[in-house]
């Protein structure tokens, strides 16, 4: 072995360690950012907003209003009710994905509109309908400060809805 040819070549040193953290945390960002857009196409390629019901975000922002004891109750009033609604928020869901096909598909008529349409507004009023007694028994929960709470809640989204503020009905 040539001694002058071993001394010449350099060691290989290590990597620092800051340098291999450095990586690893790139890396999670990479993979996170990743993930929020193939799972942003993901939902939207399988119904996207149509999915959301219209009143989640106010029924969301109405149960952080309530004390936190009292948010178990009224979950409670809304689970006993579930089962039984689940196959109309089913059907309102398949009425709104077959207005998606429909228009994603292209080239439909008038009256096939019209009918999905009318099929949707049918089936979301027989959903509404079907929900009422699990209004009832929430309501016949609250206490007077709460029932304020709730009005606080969805009538400003009832107004947008309608597009009456409620301030431009106060006014004669």
């Amino acid at each position: 072995m040539n001694v002058g040819t071993a001394a010449s070549a350099a060691p290989i040193g290590r990597v620092p360690r800051w340098v291999w953290v450095l990586l690893i945390l790139s890396l999670a960002l990479n993979l996170m950012i990743c993930g929020v857009v193939f799972g942003s196409i993901w939902a939207v390629r399988n119904g996207g907003l149509w999915d959301v019901p219209v009143a989640l975000e106010r029924s969301q922002r109405f149960m952080q209003g309530l004390p936190q004891e009292r948010r178990g109750e009224i979950k409670s009033v809304f689970y006993s009710h579930k089962a039984g609604l689940i196959p109309f928020w089913r059907e309102v869901r398949q009425a709104r994905l077959a207005i998606g096909e429909l228009i994603k598909r292209g080239g439909y008529s008038d009256a096939e509109l019209d009918k999905a349409m009318d099929t949707l507004f049918q089936k979301e009023v027989a959903a509404r309908q079907a929900a009422k007694p699990m209004i009832a028994a929430i309501m016949a929960q609250l206490k007077p400060a709460e029932r304020l709470h709730f009005l606080r809640v969805f009538l400003p989204y009832l107004d947008e809805v309608q597009a009456q503020p409620a301030a431009a009905q106060a006014t004669p």
